[in-house]
């Protein structure tokens, strides 16, 4: 095998590793490390990883298993239950009470989640609950 042949091997592996060694680098996997902003709260970067990080994951609201036939892993899923989510009406928002510990809730997600990310999610509601 020559060098010609030896780099035109090479370089493509070395750019796949590189790609999914920087995929990786920037995922969230802790619900601790979401960090919500003041204002303009993001579905897509704050409330759906929330969610799937303490709710959408096997044995409570994930598409399986959806306890409660309640699923949590994308916005659409979020407005099938009615009153769960109530744009600009985070107090008649069920999610919004069960995630302040107001409504009850067989796991404790309530108490895991900062206040900051109660505050943040409440503010989403408030701000309409957009798909933003």
């Amino acid at each position: 095998m020559n060098l010609r042949s030896t780099l035109a091997l090479l370089l493509p592996a070395s750019i796949f590793v590189s790609l999914i060694s920087s995929c990786g680098s920037n995922m969230i996997t802790d619900p601790a490390d979401i960090i919500f902003p003041d204002s303009n709260v993001s579905y897509q970067n704050h409330v759906q990883p929330l969610l799937t990080l303490s709710c959408a994951y096997s044995g409570c609201h994930n598409d399986e298993t959806a306890a409660a036939n309640l699923r949590l892993t994308n916005y659409f899923a979020l407005f099938q239950h009615a009153g769960l989510i109530v744009p600009l009406k985070p107090d008649n928002s069920t999610l919004i009470q069960t995630l302040e510990g107001t409504l009850p809730h067989r796991a404790t997600y309530y108490q895991t989640a900062t206040d900051a990310q109660k505050k943040g999610m409440r503010l989403w509601v408030k701000e309409g609950a957009k798909n933003n």
